[in-house]
This record gives structure tokens, C-alpha cells and sequence, in this order.
């Protein structure tokens, strides 16, 4: 983690805390990416299984073998991968990585109601829409989505695209960009609509900074991040 910067480990970690404080047996981390969350949950002795996109694979995988964590490929949206976890979860995370997805949501929340149990949970984390960074640069007249290239520079632009566009088209959300940012309300209406009962839903600061932290007391809606907890009732 000596990579991360210093509000990507205080993220980590308070999510880390918040699924090892839902007391789960079995935790699927969905797109793990370099593993961090997954090795966090295991480091707290609890069973953990992963699943992570399809291209370059075995590549992107291979901190699950380093690590000893079984890690599994799946495409969200294309692939049943509930049918293909054999391990008894009763707990999936989604870590920021609703805000890339160029397809409903819902359509995971649904493959993974049908594979928790009675009782079992669905934690996400993203971005929060109308965080403050995102207010400063409306007032400053400075555009708050991220920029749109002629052509993309992404190394793995070509990988994305066979797994996802099956055209010759390049795509401007091919950068791996942000597709579309949420607020609570949304995000609660979605998990409401595929039958979780929403248990958590709360705006969090993770990095501290004194004059944002300040504003955010009396305007909570410009904190940085929502999390969202359903429960399969």
C-alpha cells in the first residue's frame, strides 16, 4: 500500500472496518483491483474471495495467488458469475467502481441478491456526486466531468474495447472515465428497486482537512463519499 496516496489508505482502511464490522463469514470483494481491500479483510482473519475482470486476467489476478486469496473471472454484466462462486457469501463489496460502470447497475444488485442468502449484505463506496470539489468548480465555472479526448491514450483501450464495445469505435468512457457519478438518494432508490433493504447510508470525509472538514459539518453534502449498505430481507 506504499503506493496509495494518503486519502486512498484512510479510504481503504475505513471501508476495511466498516465489512469487518458487518461480521459476514464469507466476503466477495467485486473488482478488486491491486487486492488491497481483499488482503485488508483476510490480515483481519476472514474468509475472502474476490472477482475481477476478464482482460488481462491473469495478470491482474495475480496478487490473489501472491496472497493466497481465490480470485474469480467475471464480467459484471455479461457473465453469471453467481452460479460460478461456489463459496457460501454472505457479504459483496463494490469499492468505487459504480461511477465506470456504462451499463444499469442494477443488473449486478440483481446477480447479487439472487446469490446472498437471507440475511447477507451488498456494501458499496463511490464518489459522492455533489462532493465539494464538485461544488467549488460549478462557482469557479469549471467543468465537473472529466475530459473528453479525440482519441485515447489508455494503454488498455484496445482490451476494454474487445470486451466491451465489439466495435471500431472508439468510445470516450474507452479512457475508463467516469460514466455517471450518484447522490444517496439514487443510489438508494436502485438498491430499493432490486429488493435490498437499505440498513446504511451515509456521507463520509476519509483524508482530513480542517476547512473542508469545517464547511462539510454544517453542509454534509459535499463530503467526498457515500456508502451504501442493502440487506437481503
Amino acid at each position: 500500500m506504499n503506493s496509495l496516496s494518503a486519502w486512498d489508505k484512510d479510504r481503504l482502511a475505513n471501508t476495511a472496518q466498516d465489512l469487518i464490522q458487518l461480521n459476514a463469514k464469507c466476503y466477495c470483494d467485486l473488482g478488486p483491483g491491486m487486492g488491497f481491500m481483499p488482503t485488508l479483510i483476510k490480515q483481519a482473519g476472514r474468509e475472502v474471495i474476490a472477482v475481477e475482470a476478464p482482460w488481462e486476467f491473469e495478470i491482474r489476478a495475480q496478487w490473489g495467488k501472491e496472497s493466497g486469496i481465490k480470485v474469480y473471472k467475471g464480467e459484471f454484466f455479461q457473465d453469471n458469475f453467481t452460479d460460478e462462486i461456489t463459496e457460501p457469501v454472505d457479504c459483496f463489496s463494490l469499492v468505487h467502481c459504480i461511477a465506470h460502470f456504462r451499463f444499469p447497475p442494477h443488473i449486478l444488485l440483481e446477480k447479487v441478491w439472487n446469490k446472498l442468502p437471507t440475511g447477507g449484505y451488498f456494501y458499496l463506496s463511490t464518489v459522492n456526486a455533489s462532493r465539494l470539489e464538485k461544488v467549488s468548480a460549478i462557482l469557479k465555472g469549471q467543468p465537473i466531468t472529466e475530459e473528453v479526448k479525440k482519441h485515447s491514450d489508455n494503454p488498455m483501450f484496445e482490451i476494454y474495447k474487445s470486451f466491451n464495445d465489439g466495435t471500431s469505435d472508439y468510445m470516450i468512457w474507452d479512457d475508463w472515465m467516469h460514466v455517471k457519478e450518484y447522490t444517496p438518494g439514487e443510489l438508494k432508490k436502485i438498491f430499493e428497486a432490486e429488493r435490498f433493504k437499505v440498513i446504511k447510508l451515509q456521507y463520509r470525509n476519509n483524508l482530513k482537512l480542517w476547512k473542508r472538514d469545517l464547511i462539510c459539518s454544517v453542509f454534509p453534502q459535499f463530503k467526498d463519499e457515500i456508502i451504501i449498505v442493502g440487506q437481503k430481507i
